[in-house]
């Protein structure tokens, strides 16, 4: 009497033995990256430690987030929030390494002790006059 239309599309249910797979290979991965630490490619370790990281990323995404057996516009989303990550990334660290040219209180190094240089300094022969204590108490200093 009161039946229930149901849609064509279907979640996929992935089989155990997917599972199996991912975690042997990455657990191959991890190997090989430790194995790949010991090397020195110079400039080019991050480049290599990248690639492996890409690789079991897109492992990860694939299998566990299900993005293999989604609609292909998943992915494009997914891999859509990486590209506006690296832009956002991108124009933050331009604002931090060319601010300097917009403010030129940005280009200063501050100490620890001192973090901002706004309150002017005395002149440099009155602090050499005040920070000297037997020119300070002359006045009232016997003569000889």
């Amino acid at each position: 009497m009161n039946e229930h239309k149901h849609d064509s599309s279907h979640h996929f249910i992935v089989p155990v033995a997917y599972y199996v797979r991912t975690f042997i290979a990455l657990l191959i991965l991890t190997f090989i990256t430790v194995w790949i630490s010991r090397f020195d490619f110079g400039s080019f370790n991050i480049v290599v430690a990248m690639i492996i990281a890409v690789m079991k990323a897109s492992l990860v995404c694939s299998v566990f987030m299900g993005l293999r057996w989604d609609k292909g516009i998943f992915s494009v989303f997914f891999m859509g929030s990486f590209v506006f990550l690296g832009i956002f990334i991108t124009l933050t660290m331009s604002d931090i390494v060319f601010r300097h040219d917009a403010d030129p209180l940005e280009a200063q190094r501050f100490g620890f002790k001192k973090p901002l240089n706004f309150i002017e300094e005395k002149p440099a022969a009155a602090a050499a006059v005040a920070a000297t204590p037997a020119t300070a108490n002359a006045s009232i200093a016997p003569k000889k």
